[in-house]
């Protein structure tokens, strides 16, 4: 004969192991269940007889899963896992245990179990970018991120500042603020958590703009003359001193972007300034710059003074460099294109 279901009672804490919920502790068994199995991890319940089993049959029923099992001759306080296959579409299943003790006795116990899947989390930095102005990096993510951990480094790698930032975001594209002065950061090593997880990855929202004195080009031309090559020498200098100085922290490369005036056909404004920023790389790169560049022709649509149309400007006919890890971010006065890389 069946003896009477025993009384229910919270299971003791040290039978609770981390990542283990407890389900309930009968007179003879005391059991767990894993709440939040792990991206590799089966679904499992975990059993503990209070005596010793000579027989203990299970079944769970998990979605159209059901699983029949049989263990024999449990030791008292010996723990057995009992696993059933993943499948992240089931969060639920029904376990029913039957245990025969050495005595004859035999106790039966009905237990149901909810659980979700933690998933991995993973960062996608192949459209990252950063907004100097807000002093955010967005990044694209795989689950909900519920914080963030975030060290600034300057030159040298001195940190700047440290800090943790709770947030709700994800899964997709997310925007984490950033610590630091965005003219003194380097380097942002992050840190994103969610409940069950995390992952890191570093950012560089480095950005410089080179002071420089422009190359004058003669009317329609991209041919640097020999008179304007003490500008370009004193330009190569100061990108060397950057590499210097950040070369070993970050990759660096020079961004060029050639502008001219309102004088002419936009189109022609825009291929002639594309010629005029190659020129500059080109002979930069054959001066000995052996790091990567990338240039762009803005034309008429980067002007340093707002002019009407066909208004001759000499400080509109210009170009600017820039040296980043990354194209110039958000808030640089850039706006966002597709550079080109002068090979």
């Amino acid at each position: 004969m069946l003896a009477r279901l025993p009384r229910f009672t919270p299971l003791l804490a040290c039978l609770v192991l981390a990542l283990v919920a407890p389900a309930a502790v009968a007179d003879d068994l005391s059991y767990g269940y894993i709440p939040a199995p792990g991206p590799t991890e089966n679904p499992a319940i975990l059993i503990t007889p209070n005596r010793t089993v000579s027989s203990l049959y299970i079944t769970i029923d998990a979605g159209s899963k059901h699983i029949e099992t049989t263990k024999k001759n449990l030791a008292e306080g010996v723990q057995v896992r009992i696993e059933w296959p993943r499948d992240t579409k089931v969060t639920h299943a029904d376990v029913f245990l039957r245990a025969t003790y050495t005595d004859g006795s035999v106790t039966e116990n009905t237990v149901p179990i909810d659980y979700t899947f933690r998933g991995q989390l993973s960062v996608d930095l192949s459209h990252a970018s950063a907004d100097i102005s807000a002093k955010t990096v967005t990044v694209n993510v795989s689950a909900q991120v519920t914080q963030a951990d975030i060290i600034a480094y300057g030159a040298h790698k001195a940190e700047l500042d440290r800090s943790t930032i709770p947030l709700s975001a994800g899964p997709g594209t997310i925007t984490v603020p950033f610590v630091g002065d965005p003219a003194e950061v380097v380097i942002l090593d992050v840190t994103l958590r969610t409940d069950s997880a995390y992952a890191g990855f570093t950012y560089s929202p480095w950005f410089l703009d080179i002071p420089h004195e422009d190359v004058l080009f003669a009317s329609d031309s991209a041919e640097i003359t020999a008179d304007q090559v003490y500008k370009l020498t004193a330009t190569l200098a100061q990108l060397n001193d950057v590499v210097d100085k950040y070369g070993e922290m970050v990759p660096v490369k020079l961004y060029i972007a050639g502008c001219t005036d309102t004088v002419g056909d936009a189109g022609h404004n825009s291929e002639l300034s594309a010629r005029r920023a190659d020129a500059i790389a080109r002979w930069l790169r054959g001066s000995g710059f052996n790091y990567p560049v990338y240039t762009y022709g803005f034309g008429e649509s980067l002007l340093a003074i707002p002019t009407g149309d066909g208004e001759d400007n000499s400080a509109n006919r210009r170009a600017l460099y820039m040296v980043g890890a990354n194209p110039p971010p958000a808030g640089s006065g850039v706006p966002a294109v597709g550079w080109r890389q002068v090979k």
